[in-house]
This record gives C-alpha cells, sequence and structure tokens, in this order.
C-alpha cells in the first residue's frame, strides 16, 4: 500500500525493462548516498569485511558544516565535558520536540555517539584537537577538532535555563570535508568497497517475500546498472529541501525561507531532492507520522541572535527574546511580514558577557588588540561566542547594521512607525528599572536597557534553511516500518532520511545532533543489516 499513491509530488516508480539492463553487480551490502551517514555505513561495512556498493548521484563523497554532538567521547573527556547524565539531555530533546520523535531512536544515540566519534577520528593523520574555542591552531595542519563555547560565560548555570542547551559540541575546522573524504579513504583501502559516482539510483527492488534485495541506478552516460545486495540496502540519501513540490506538502511555512546547499549532482542541480523518501514509498515504506522540522537557526546579527530587544515592523515587541536561533527564528517566521529588528544600545560591552551561550549567541568581548595579536581567530566573533569593537564597526560600515547617535535617529532609520516603536521601547525600558518583564516574562538579569547611545539596529529576517528534516518511520535498529506497521526485510535508513529522530522544530539543546545522529545511525544500519542476515 502507498502511503501517498496519486500525489504529484511522489510520482511514479520508474518501470525498467530488463533489456535495458547495461551491467549487474552484487554486494553484501548497497549504500545509497554519499553523505556523512553514508560514508558511516560504508566505512563500517568495509571494517566488518562486507562487500559494500556506494552509490552516490553527486561526482564525490558529500559534507557540510562541522559541528557534532561528541558526549562521552575522548575528545569531551579531555574538555572536561564527558561528565553527563544522558536520560536527562534526551528528555531535554524530547521536550524540545513535543514528545514526537522516537525516545528509543535518541536514547540509543547518546549511548553511541562518543565512542563513535571516537571511531570518525581513528586512523586518520595530521589531526589536531584544540583545547579552546580562541585557540589557534598548529601551522600546517589539515583539520582540527576545537570545542564550541569553551571557556563558558562565568555563572552560566544550565539547570536555570528555560530552554537547555547542553555543551557537548565538538567543530571540525576548518571543514569537515576533508574528514569526511579521509574516512572514506580509509574504506576504499580494505579492498571492500565499490563506488559509483555521478551515477542515480532509481529504484528499490523486492523480492516475492517483500523483502528489498537492491537497486536499479543510472549513469551519466545513460547506461543502467542493477545491482544485488544479499545483506541489505541502506538509504542514506540525505533530506528534501530541495524538491519544491515535496516541501510545499510537507513545510509549506518555509516556501519562502532562503535556502543553501553546497552538494549538486551531474546534472549541476541540488542533491537533496527525496529520492530515498520517493524510493522508499514506492517499495511499500510509511513516512513519519510526526510533523516534520525545518532546520532553519537563525544567528542573529554581531550582537548574536539572543536578549536584545525585538520589535515587529508593526514597532512592537513581540516575544522573549531569551530564546535560542532555532525557536526565535520561528517566531520571525510567524509575523506577517517574516521581519523584525533587533535593537542594542551603547553599553552592549556589559550585557554580552550575560548572554546564553546556545547556537548564535555572543558572550564574549575581545578588544580589538587582542584579534590584532593573533590571540583568537579574525571573523571568530561572526562564528561563535565571540565580538569586538572591530566588528561592530565594520557590520555598520558593511550596512547590515544600522547606528545612530540618537534612539529617535536610530529608529527613522529602521522605517519603524515612530511613535509606536519609541513607546515600545520606552515600556521595555520601565520594565528593566523594574527589574521584572510582566509582558513577556524575561528573566532580569537578560532585561538589557536601550538608554545609552550610540544605538544599533540590526534587521531579522528568516534564517537561512539547511535541510527539511522528516523521513521514513524508522527506529533504534535503523529499520523501515510499511504502512501496516510490519519491519521491510533488507531495507535501512541514516541520515536525513530516516524518520522518527526530529520533529517539529530542529532542537538546539544538544548543537551538532544532525551530524551526530547522521553518523551513529549509518554505523547502525550495517550493524544491523549484517546481524540480521544470519
Amino acid at each position: 500500500m502507498n502511503q501517498y499513491k496519486g500525489e504529484a509530488w511522489l510520482g511514479e516508480e520508474p518501470r525498467i525493462r530488463e533489456e535495458t539492463i547495461t551491467e549487474t553487480v552484487s554486494a553484501d551490502i548497497i549504500v545509497v548516498g554519499g553523505g556523512l551517514a553514508g560514508v558511516a555505513a560504508v566505512r563500517q561495512a568495509a571494517e566488518m569485511g562486507q562487500k559494500v556498493l556506494l552509490f552516490e548521484k553527486c561526482r564525490c563523497v558529500q559534507a557540510r558544516s562541522g559541528d557534532f554532538a561528541v558526549m562521552d567521547s575522548k575528545v569531551a573527556k579531555r574538555w572536561g565535558r564527558d561528565d553527563l547524565n544522558k536520560t536527562e539531555i534526551v528528555n531535554n530533546l524530547m521536550h524540545d520536540m513535543a514528545y514526537k520523535a522516537s525516545q528509543n531512536i535518541l536514547k540509543r544515540w547518546s549511548e553511541e555517539a562518543g565512542k563513535a566519534f571516537d571511531w570518525y577520528l581513528e586512523g586518520l593523520e595530521d589531526i589536531a584537537v584544540l583545547d579552546r574555542t580562541d585557540q589557534v591552531p598548529p601551522k600546517g595542519v589539515k583539520c582540527y577538532v576545537q570545542p564550541r563555547r569553551l571557556p563558558l560565560p562565568e555563572g552560566f548555570d544550565n539547570a536555570r535555563e528555560n530552554f537547555k542547551c547542553y555543551q557537548v559540541t565538538a567543530w571540525i575546522r576548518p571543514s569537515h570535508i576533508a574528514l569526511c573524504r579521509g574516512n572514506f579513504e580509509l574504506a576504499e583501502k580494505t579492498g571492500y568497497v565499490t563506488s559509483f559516482f555521478n551515477t542515480r539510483v532509481k529504484k528499490l527492488l523486492k523480492n516475492g517475500d517483500g523483502r528489498v534485495k537492491g537497486v536499479i541506478a543510472g549513469t551519466r552516460e545513460g547506461g543502467l546498472i542493477k545491482a544485488y545486495a544479499s545483506k541489505g540496502v541502506i538509504l542514506a540519501t540525505g533530506d528534501y529541501m530541495s524538491d519544491e513540490a515535496m516541501l510545499r506538502r510537507f513545510l509549506p511555512g518555509m516556501m519562502e525561507t532562503p535556502k543553501q546547499w553546497t552538494s549538486y549532482d551531474m546534472d549541476r542541480q541540488p542533491s537533496n531532492t527525496g529520492d530515498g523518501h520517493k524510493m522508499a514509498l514506492w517499495a511499500g515504506a510509511k513516512l513519519q507520522d510526526s510533523p516534520h522540522a525545518p532546520c532553519a537557526h537563525h544567528m542573529g546579527s554581531v550582537f548574536g541572535v539572543a536578549d536584545f530587544l525585538l520589535l515587529n515592523t508593526r514597532g512592537k515587541r513581540f516575544v522573549n527574546e531569551d530564546a535560542p536561533g532555532q525557536q526565535l527564528g520561528s517566531q520571525i517566521e510567524n509575523l506577517p511580514d517574516k521581519t523584525a529588528w533587533q535593537i542594542v544600545d551603547g553599553n552592549w560591552r556589559s550585557y554580552i558577557p550575560k548572554e546564553y551561550p546556545n547556537h548564535g549567541s555572543v558572550c564574549f568581548v575581545r578588544e580589538d588588540e587582542e584579534l590584532e595579536s593573533g590571540t583568537v581567530y579574525d571573523k571568530l566573533c561572526f562564528i561563535d561566542n565571540y565580538i569586538a569593537p572591530k566588528y561592530v564597526r565594520k557590520a555598520v560600515e558593511d550596512g547590515v547594521l544600522l547606528e545612530a547617535e540618537t534612539l529617535e535617529e536610530l529608529i527613522v532609520k529602521t522605517g519603524l512607525p515612530a511613535d509606536t516603536a519609541l513607546a515600545s521601547v520606552e515600556q521595555y525600558n520601565r520594565l528593566c528599572e523594574k527589574g521584572e518583564d510582566t509582558d513577556y516574562g524575561k528573566r532580569k538579569d537578560r532585561l538589557f536597557a536601550v538608554k545609552q547611545g550610540p544605538f544599533y539596529a540590526a534587521k531579522f529576517t528568516p534564517a537561512v534553511m539547511i535541510a527539511a528534516m522528516g523521513g521514513i518511520q524508522s527506529d533504534e535498529e535503523a529499520h523501515c516500518y510499511d504502512t501496516e506497521g510490519a519491519i521491510i526485510p533488507g531495507l535501512y535508513v541514516a541520515g536525513n532520511v530516516q524518520g522518527n529522530r526530529v520533529a517539529v522544530d530542529y532542537p538546539l539543546t544538544v548543537p551538532g545532533l544532525s551530524h551526530s545522529l547522521a553518523l551513529v545511525y549509518g554505523r547502525i544500519a550495517v550493524e544491523s543489516a549484517v546481524r540480521e542476515s544470519r
């Protein structure tokens, strides 16, 4: 039974005549998709002595970003960040996703994330592990691992936060690409891997008993490959953000949101088009019922995203600003014109150290001479927790930050209705003086008044979307389920095509969650396939 049969976005499964097949191959495991989850699956399979075929429609393996939730890994221990209550973390993730995700999927992830990250670093040369966010790497290092938000602001207590943020994030720099490709090269060296790049998988093959036995793929040259897997097919095909029809069906509110993608297929089209979702549905799989989640966390202005006064374009405050970038981004998405203004006064130096250390926050002030002396990275303030006067000046020069000596002049520059906006600032300042936000409930120590010039304003529009998270009904063994609730034998999922990992909204409870889940479940999918074939 096809869950969405007849809906235009899904289309029809291709019918391929046997005489059109130009090549037939076989292996123990087939992996479809060469992103992080696929590379993890390929390496895991090869190291288990399994012959593995990789099909990837781009010209090489793919990687983006660089944040990983590393939990109790060796690097977390080195940083003094391995003393974690994993049950508490999982429960807060469940809370932040309205209990719509699978707790078992998250529970197993929490148990295996640390050792999976250790494994991801093993066997690779020239990887340095740094001890602070502001540390400069040794010269000549090709890839390095750095803690996010270390040190933390003095007095930070996660238990007091309305939105918990567990500081377990490793940052792969200068790019995750080198590390991902290094892992793929380790797999290739085993001799168990055969790769088909610029090759798009078109459909899954099933036995008469319903077991998935292989795939049919098309090459760039027009050939058709029939591939058989004796132990399992693993879909690691990513998300569907670049398929407009699919996005409109499952995340209609994100249609006008700006998108960012970096991987393109052999036709120079974005690669994240829901291919695996559609193939699995054609094969009888079920898509998760829980609401799909956009990954679009706001990174704010040069002052970060949180705690400073926000006004909508009617000149009115509309939210408790003490929230992470994903949540504030969602509030901006909810505005009729999806636009707000962040208002900051000249006392920003004293406010920044009180900020909430989350994705998009700024918590440390560095003076210009510190940046020039090489003690922190140039431009670091735009990436993780740091700000300096020179960057405020540059933001003004670049036009991304408005500056004025008086509040009245600033409001004119924003184009906000002056009387309403000034009244809103006046009301907010009264709450700051009172030390109690009776309008929206922001905590006392983050009520940052707007009184002293110079004054600054930054326009907040929707955050750039980087993924649409919602996938095939799955479990902690990376199985796929059909519409009757039965496991589809021989078919496994990892990465953004795996359902029930994330729902409603992408949580920043554990920054780096998506990458960490992909890494963990790429390995689990292989382990399940091999174990269940015995």
